[in-house]
């Protein structure tokens, strides 16, 4: 795909994403309504300097209730780079502006990598908006729902930095110092004067305590009449009429991490990306569901869930609003796959199948002894294999429900790095 093509395949992607808005009566979210915008692709305009016609990539034309000339030009240019964007195109797109709109035009320039640091000084001081787009990520729609919130550390590490941020969103975009996660947030910015004026206070995601998690887990057990063995996953859905989808495909977010699954929440879908990992598969589609469960779609109209979302396992690690949510669904996923009731029944059974005993030490004990390591071994195995899920999930439940005693060396100080990679690796039986 030459250079051409790359450019016109973000310009595509971005300019249906935005008559999806308009046409669902959601583009500017109610502050601007779809019937006062005008969407054009390929759109020309007279330049007097050049006595002929300029074309923009993408022109959305605001016009105030009651006027026929449009009060404000938004022109999009898109830019599909794999890396960063030099500051040339930056004062090439200001300068066509300036020919074309000395005065009702707002430039803001599409990307799909990140801007160079000369770039990002010239679009400050030239006042263009940047948006980084990703048909691929997670789309924030609180706003919309009178929740509004800016996940800025979020969106600043997606257009700027140069490490590759933890989560990809559809929509990040910056302009004026600040950082926005919806097209409504960043046009009411660009010119207030047609917003409605109506201003709700900033509100985060709230914190959910383990109890109401676990209160939306035995609702879902209950549907299915759950009573051992695996959860059946899929008939959660059919229940919960969540349309599933499962293939083998391997997909990437714009910023190169592999995407497990998706929740695509208006339409009530969720999307699972197999490799192979049953554990992992399992966890991922538990993981989505939890959404669902959880009502997270008054935050997001999509979500995706990459690799480094398993490792958020405490509520400190939530850093990130968006952060707190995966938190939530992981905890929500991790007492799906292991509900408590069974999970202590099946526990005590294998354990006194193995002749393990209660020494003093523990209810469940293990050290660097042999005939220990290989009994907690075999523990851990038989309840992997009657929940399918993962020997380090079920590990991590023994330590949360205060089960485990655990002597063995390598656990006293194991780098966390080696943790993390653990926690990663071990999917499989």
């Amino acid at each position: 795909m030459n250079s051409s093509d790359k450019g016109d395949s973000l310009e595509d992607a971005f300019y249906l994403y935005l008559m999806g808005q308009k046409e669902r009566g959601e583009l500017i979210y109610g502050a601007y309504p779809p019937e006062n915008c005008e969407i054009f692709q390929k759109r020309e305009y007279f330049c007097r300097e050049r006595e002929a016609n300029v074309e923009f990539d993408i022109v959305l034309e605001l016009r105030a209730t009651g006027r026929l000339k449009p009060l404000l030009h938004v022109i999009f240019e898109c830019k599909n780079y794999s890396g960063s964007i030099p500051e040339l195109y930056v004062n090439d797109f200001s300068s066509k502006i300036g020919r074309i709109f000395p005065h009702s035009a707002k430039g803001v320039m599409v990307i799909s990598s990140r801007l160079q640091s000369g770039a990002e000084k010239v679009a400050k001081n030239k006042g263009l908006g940047i948006v980084k787009y990703d048909p691929l990520g997670l789309e924030i729609i609180a706003d919309r729902k009178a929740r509004p919130y800016i996940e800025h550390g979020l969106a600043e590490r997606q257009i700027f930095r140069g490490d590759a941020p933890p989560k990809s969103l559809k929509f990040s975009a910056h302009f004026d110092g600040k950082f926005f996660g919806s097209i409504g947030q960043l046009l009411g910015e660009l010119h207030p004067e047609l917003s409605d004026g109506a201003r709700t206070p900033l509100k985060s995601i709230p914190f959910l305590p383990a109890a109401t998690i676990q209160h939306a887990v035995h609702d879902v057990l209950k549907s299915i009449d759950y009573g051992g063995g695996p959860v059946d996953l899929k008939r959660i859905c059919r229940t919960m009429s969540i349309n599933l989808q499962i293939s083998d495909r391997r997909i990437q977010d714009a910023d190169g991490a592999q995407i497990l699954g998706s929740a695509y929440f208006d339409r009530k879908e969720i999307h699972v990306n197999a490799d192979g990992y049953l554990y992992r598969e399992r966890f991922t589609l538990g993981h989505e569901i939890g959404h669902f469960a959880l009502q997270h779609q008054v935050y997001l109209s999509s979500e995706n869930i990459i690799e480094r979302d398993l490792l958020i396992t405490k509520e400190a690690d939530a850093g990130f609003n968006i952060e707190r949510l995966e938190f939530q669904a992981n905890a929500f996923s991790s007492s799906l796959l292991l509900p408590e009731d069974v999970f202590k029944r099946m526990t005590a059974q294998y354990r006194r199948d193995i002749g393990m005993r209660d020494r003093g030490h523990g209810y469940i004990f293990v050290d660097d002894q042999p005939s220990n390591i290989s009994d907690y071994d075999q523990l851990l195995s038989s309840l992997s294999a009657y929940f399918e899920a993962s020997k380090r999930a079920v590990e991590v439940k023994f330590k949360q429900l205060g089960l485990l005693t655990d002597l063995r060396k390598r656990n006293q100080k194991q780098p966390i790095p080696q943790l993390l990679d653990s926690l990663i690796s071990n999917w499989n039986p």
